[in-house]
This record gives C-alpha cells, sequence and structure tokens, in this order.
C-alpha cells in the first residue's frame, strides 16, 4: 500500500502504536501538541542534538534495507550525543516521503529506528509527517543527560595532550564507494561500516569519566574533525600516519580499486568513532580504562602542538606536510 492510499493521518497511527511511550522520564508522551519530560535531578543537564538525512545526498533507497536505514538515521545522532559524553535519552522523529511511498517502507524505517532506540534506553516521545514533492528526508532530534558542568566540548584540548581515536577509520567511505559500485558483499565490514555504523555511546561515557580534555565524533572525516577541536581549543596538532588503526579490508580494498588509502583515512566520512585528547601522564592508564569500558580499540596518533604550528601529518620517512583542507563539506564541491 502506498502513503498516498493510507493517509497521514492512519500512517501516524502506525507510527503512535509502534512507538508507544513507557519510560517514567516522559510525563506526556505522543499524541499532544508536545511532549514533557522529567530531568533526573537537579544536578544533571540537557543535551541535544539533531541531523538529518536526505535522500539521493545521504542515502540511496537502493543501498540497504529500510530497517537499516533507520537504525542508521538514530545512530548518527546517537553518535552526536555519545561524544558530549553523555546518556540519550528521548528522540524526536520526523519523516517528509513522497506520497507514492509504500507504507511497509515507512514502516520499515520506524522499526529499525525502535530497534536501535530500545537497544540505547532511548524513547521516541513525538514528531512528525510530511509530503515530499521530492526524494524522502529523515530528520531526528535526540536529548540526553550529563552531570552538570561535565559535558566533553571541544574547547579543551592542551598542548601537549595526546590525541586519540576508537576503532577503525575511513571504512565508512570505502563502503559508500563500494555500496554506489554495487560491490560491496566482496569487503562484507567495509559494507557494515558505511550501512550501520555503531554509535560509541559507553565510550563516550568512559571518555568523559575518564577525564578527556576535548572530544568529537568522526563525521565529516578525521582531517575536518580534528580541525574543529583545534580551531575550538586554539592549539595546532601532529599526527603521525602509521599510528592510524587501518582496518585489513582497506588495505585490500584500496589496493584492488587503486584508491589513495591516506585520503579515505583522512578525509572520508561517517565512521562515527571518537576524537580525543587525554592529559600525556595520564594516556596509558586512562586509553585502559575507556577500552576497557567499551569493548572498543583506543589508538593515540598524534600529539597537540601550538596554535603556529598549524596541523601536520607525518609519515614513515619523517616527512611531514600540512593536513588536506577539509572533509565533507555539504554547501562545497565534494565531486
Amino acid at each position: 500500500m502506498l502513503v498516498a492510499r493510507l493517509g497521514e493521518e492512519a500512517l501516524l497511527e502506525k507510527m503512535r502504536d509502534l512507538f508507544e511511550v513507557q519510560a517514567p522520564s516522559v510525563a506526556v508522551g505522543i499524541g499532544d501538541d508536545a511532549a514533557v519530560i522529567e530531568p533526573p535531578d537537579a544536578k544533571s543537564q540537557e543535551v541535544w542534538t539533531t541531523d538529518l538525512m536526505a535522500e539521493g545526498i545521504h542515502f540511496k533507497t537502493a543501498w540497504q534495507t529500510s530497517r537499516q536505514l533507520g537504525r542508521k538515521s538514530l545512530a548518527v545522532n546517537l553518535s552526536d550525543i555519545a561524544s558530549m559524553g553523555a546518556s540519550p535519552r528521548h528522540a524526536l522523529l520526523s519523516i517528509a516521503c513522497n506520497p507514492k511511498t509504500r507504507v511497509d517502507f515507512v514502516i520499515g524505517i520506524c522499526d529499525g529506528i525502535k530497534e536501535l532506540a530500545t537497544e540505547s534506553g532511548v524513547t521516541i516521545i513525538g514528531g512528525d509527517t510530511s509530503a515530499s514533492d521530492e526524494g524522502m528526508v529523515i530528520s531526528i532530534t535526540v536529548g540526553g543527560w550529563v552531570p552538570a558542568g561535565e559535558a566533553t566540548l571541544r574547547n579543551g584540548a592542551r598542548v601537549g595532550d595526546r590525541i586519540c581515536v576508537t576503532g577503525y577509520v575511513g571504512c565508512a567511505a570505502a563502503g559508500l564507494r563500494l555500496v554506489d559500485a554495487g560491490v560491496s558483499e566482496t569487503w562484507p565490514q567495509l559494507h557494515h561500516a558505511f550501512i550501520s555504523p555503531t554509535a560509541r555511546i559507553s565510550a563516550g561515557i568512559a571518555a568523559r569519566e575518564a577525564g578527556v580534555t576535548a572530544m568529537t565524533d568522526l563525521s565529516d572525516g578525521l582531517a575536518s574533525d580534528l580541525k574543529h577541536i583545534c580551531d575550538q581549543s586554539q592549539v595546532g596538532a601532529v599526527v603521525a600516519f602509521e599510528d592510524l588503526l587501518v582496518h585489513p579490508e582497506l588495505r585490500q580494498a584500496a589496493v584492488a580499486n587503486g584508491w589513495d588509502l591516506e585520503d579515505l583515512v583522512l578525509t572520508g566520512g561517517e565512521d562515527y568513532e571518537l576524537l580525543f585528547t587525554l592529559p600525556p601522564a595520564k594516556h596509558d592508564e586512562l586509553s585502559r580504562a575507556i577500552e576497557d569500558a567499551a569493548g572498543v580499540p583506543v589508538t593515540q596518533i598524534g600529539e597537540i602542538v601550538s596554535r603556529t604550528a598549524g596541523l601536520h601529518i607525518t609519515g614513515a620517512d619523517g616527512s611531514s606536510r600540512h593536513f588536506p583542507p577539509h572533509g565533507f563539506e555539504h554547501f562545497a564541491d565534494n565531486g
């Protein structure tokens, strides 16, 4: 059945039934003009983020199942919450689609969102639907809690701090190329990295508790996101390329397809790993604590230096060059 035949109210009813609110922090849930939530205590602060995925820009319906698309739509928002060291709790969901969209595709998206929301302790508390003359747009807003004054920001990096990253970098960008070319089954881990990213919520909380000085998630690419930290903290950085944890499948795919491995690792986006800085004296101790809490590898990739030194990447041969100018930029020519 098509959305146009079912109608907006009936579609909303199906979505309301799917996201029935059952959480002690929700005083008023879906069904009124707005939701009402109860903060856990006076010593907590709210953390909110929003992100949207537009068909043709962030996804194509042929790339993944509707359930996978729903999971990723929520995951990219959870990653922003994770980068603040916060715990996600509530979400608002809005979908705009062509009236000729199949109802089961929309419900599949909602199923994927609900699945990940349940895994993450998140309650869907409202949202909206709209018609779209062009492609589908999925917009999600996520809110959570963090102890007052403890949110981990981008502006705390200091000269001498070690630069660390969770997991692997560059896999999602390679996965996008493979999915778009229809050959992703050869490298399943790269496919998974792009289609089903993991928001590092546990790692973010562990990093905050461990005392990291600055943190962000890798959405636009390592070079671009590290520059965000450096700009906000008014510092520079030196990264050793050989220290980056590169997935074996990424190395294989780069060779097989003639890709520039360094370009993928430094400027490829959508990894949704966490990039953070640590005081040098506590690097080993704190890295182990984050690894143990989150079950994800933490790799030291460089050091924070003075702002006047700029941003540099070093090679195994001792060479040094400036970081690439940017990663993904929505309003630039990314071709």
